[in-house]
C-alpha cells in the first residue's frame, strides 16, 4: 500500500509537476493561515482591516473625509465587502473573521508560484521551472507573508501575471500584449509604484519596436487603471487618481521622514533573504541571463533602482520584485551550471552549497510559517471583545505605546487615554475628574517597574486595578524586540479591570 502511494506521487509529480508544486505551497500557507495571526507592520492592519472596520461602526469616519487620501481605497474597499458578508453570515468573532481572509489570501498568493513556474518554463524549460517553482512555493518568508494585508504582496500576482503575458505577447498572438496590461494595471491599483514596472515595460517594446505590443499593454493597463481606480477615486473624492496625486505629492514632500539609508541597504536584504553562499550565485544568474530576461530584467532592475535612490526605505517596499528575481535567479543559475565545465565537475560541492540553502531555509521556514506577529497587542485588545468597554487607559513603559488594533475588540468607538509621561497623565486627570463615564480597563506595556505604574495610576487617577490578564508577546516577537527594541515595541502586556463603582 505504501510503495503504491509513493509510485503515485512519484507519477503525479512527473506527469503535473505544476500542480503538485501548488499543492505543496499550499501547505505551509495553511499553517501560516492558522498560526501566523496578528499583523507584521502597521500598514497591513491599520489601513486595510483597521479602517473598513471604523467605517462598518461609524460612518462619519468617511464621511467628514474632504482631502484625497495618499493611498487607493480598493484594497481596504474589498475587506468592508468582505467584513459585511461575514457579518451577515454570522461570523462576527475578529479573529475568526481574520481566519477566513488570512486563507483567502493564501490561495490569492498561490498565483505567485504558478506564474512563477510558467515564466520558469518559458525563459528556460521543465526542468527548470520545477526548481524555481518549488524555491518560490517553500522560500522560508513567502507563507508568513502571503497571508499578510501588505499591498506590497497583493500586488505580486497581477505583477507576475504581467510578466508571464507580456513574456508571450510575442511568440503567442498580440492578445497577451493586452492581458498582460490588464494585469499590470491591477498590480498598479494595488501598489502605485508599480507603475514605474510598466512604464519601463513599455519602453523596452518601443526600443524593440514592437509598436503593436507596447499599444495593446498601454491599453489594457489603461482599461483596468481607469475602471477600477478612476472609478474608485471619482466616488471617494469626486475626480480620478485622485489618490494617486496626492501620494505622488506627498512622497515628493515626506520622502526623510521615514525609515531612511543607504542605496545599497535594498541589495544587501535581498542577499540576505537568499541565504548566503547560495544567495551570491543565484544574483549573479539573475543578471547572467539578461539578454534573454531582458524584458522582465529592466522594469524589475527599473522598481529596485528607483527604490534605491529614494531615501524611505522601509523593507517592505521592495517585496513586489522579489519572487520575479528569485524566478529570473534559478533561471540564469541553473542555465549557467549546465553550461558550465567546472560546475561539471564539481557536482558535490554544488549539491552541497543546495542542501546547505534547503537546510537553513527550512529552519527559518518553520518558525515563520507560525509567527503570531504583534500577540501582545492584538490579545490585549481581543480579551476586551465581548465586554462592556467605557474607556481604556492605556500606560506605556520606557518604549511608549503604540496604536491599539481596535479591530480585535470589536467595538468602535471607544475613548483611549494615553498615559506616557507625567504631562500625559495630568492631562488624563484633568479630562477623567469631569468625566461623566470612566474608562473601565487599562492596559499597561513593558515589565519595567510595572508595579509602580500601576500604583502611580491608581493614585494620581483615583482607580482602583485589578489584573485580569498578562499577555507575552510571541517567541519571535520577543527575539526581534531584544534584537532591536527601537523598532519592535513588541513588550509584555498587562491588562487591568478599573473598578468604577
Amino acid at each position: 500500500m505504501q510503495t503504491s502511494m509513493i509510485d503515485w506521487l512519484k507519477r503525479f509529480w512527473h506527469e503535473h509537476p505544476l500542480a503538485s508544486i501548488v499543492l505543496l505551497a499550499l501547505i505551509p500557507r495553511l499553517v501560516a493561515v492558522v498560526f501566523s495571526k496578528g499583523y507584521g507592520m502597521h500598514d497591513d492592519h491599520f489601513g486595510p482591516i483597521e479602517q473598513p472596520f471604523i467605517i462598518m461602526n461609524d460612518i462619519s469616519y468617511w464621511t467628514t473625509k474632504t482631502t484625497p487620501h495618499g493611498h487607493s481605497i480598493v484594497y481596504p474597499s474589498i475587506h468592508y465587502l468582505l467584513f459585511q458578508g461575514f457579518e451577515a453570515l454570522g461570523i462576527r468573532d475578529p479573529q475568526a473573521k481574520m481566519y477566513l481572509v488570512r486563507f483567502l489570501h493564501a490561495l490569492y498568493s498561490l498565483l505567485i508560484v504558478s506564474f512563477g513556474y510558467k515564466i520558469a518554463e518559458v525563459l528556460s524549460n521543465r526542468e527548470t521551472a520545477k526548481k524555481a517553482g518549488l524555491i518560490l512555493a517553500l522560500f522560508w518568508a513567502f507563507p508568513f507573508l502571503s497571508v499578510r494585508n501588505l499591498i506590497e504582496m497583493v500586488c505580486i500576482p497581477p505583477l507576475m501575471a504581467g510578466f508571464y503575458y507580456a513574456l508571450i505577447s510575442k511568440n503567442n498572438g498580440m492578445r497577451n500584449a493586452f492581458i498582460a496590461g490588464l494585469w499590470l494595471g491591477l498590480a498598479f491599483v494595488f501598489r502605485y509604484q508599480t507603475l514605474s514596472i510598466t512604464g519601463t515595460l513599455g519602453l523596452v517594446f518601443l526600443f524593440r519596436k514592437d509598436f503593436k505590443q507596447m499599444g495593446l499593454l498601454a491599453a489594457g493597463f489603461f482599461v483596468t487603471a481607469i475602471i477600477i481606480q478612476g472609478s474608485a477615486d471619482i466616488f471617494a473624492w469626486g475626480y480620478p487618481f485622485a489618490s494617486f496625486r496626492e501620494y505622488m505629492l506627498y512622497n515628493a514632500s515626506h520622502g526623510n521622514d521615514y525609515t531612511t539609508g543607504a542605496w545599497y541597504n535594498y541589495s544587501l536584504l535581498v542577499l540576505a533573504a537568499f541565504i548566503p553562499p547560495m544567495s551570491f550565485f543565484l544574483l549573479y544568474g539573475f543578471f547572467r541571463n539578461w539578454r534573454k530576461t531582458l524584458l522582465i530584467l529592466l522594469p524589475v532592475m527599473a522598481f529596485f533602482v528607483s527604490h534605491s535612490l529614494f531615501p524611505n526605505k522601509q523593507e517592505r517596499f521592495i517585496f513586489p520584485v522579489i519572487p520575479i528575481i528569485l524566478t529570473l535567479s534559478v533561471v540564469g543559475w541553473e542555465e549557467f551550471v549546465q553550461e558550465s565545465a567546472f560546475w561539471s565537475r564539481h557536482r558535490i560541492a554544488l549539491k552541497s552549497l543546495w542542501i546547505w540553502f534547503w537546510v537553513l531555509n527550512f529552519i527559518l521556514l518553520i518558525p515563520f510559517s507560525t509567527y503570531y506577529s504583534k500577540r501582545s497587542r492584538v490579545e490585549a485588545m481581543y480579551a476586551l471583545y465581548g465586554k462592556q468597554i467605557h474607556g481604556i487607559v492605556m500606560v506605556g513603559g520606557t518604549l511608549g505605546t503604540t496604536q491599539p488594533p481596535m479591530f480585535y475588540s470589536g467595538v468602535y468607538p471607544i475613548p483611549i487615554y494615553l498615559i506616557n509621561n507625567d504631562e500625559q497623565l495630568a492631562q488624563i486627570k484633568s479630562t477623567l475628574d469631569t468625566a461623566y463615564i470612566l474608562p473601565n480597563y487599562a492596559v499597561f506595556f513593558g515589565l519595567e517597574d510595572i508595579d509602580h505604574r500601576v500604583q502611580q495610576i491608581e493614585s494620581s487617577l483615583g482607580l482602583k486595578l485589578t489584573l485580569e490578564k498578562r499577555i507575552e508577546p510571541s517567541f519571535l516577537d520577543d527575539v526581534f524586540y531584544r534584537l532591536n527594541p527601537r523598532y519592535n515595541k513588541n513588550q509584555t502586556a498587562f491588562l487591568f479591570d478599573i473598578d468604577t463603582k
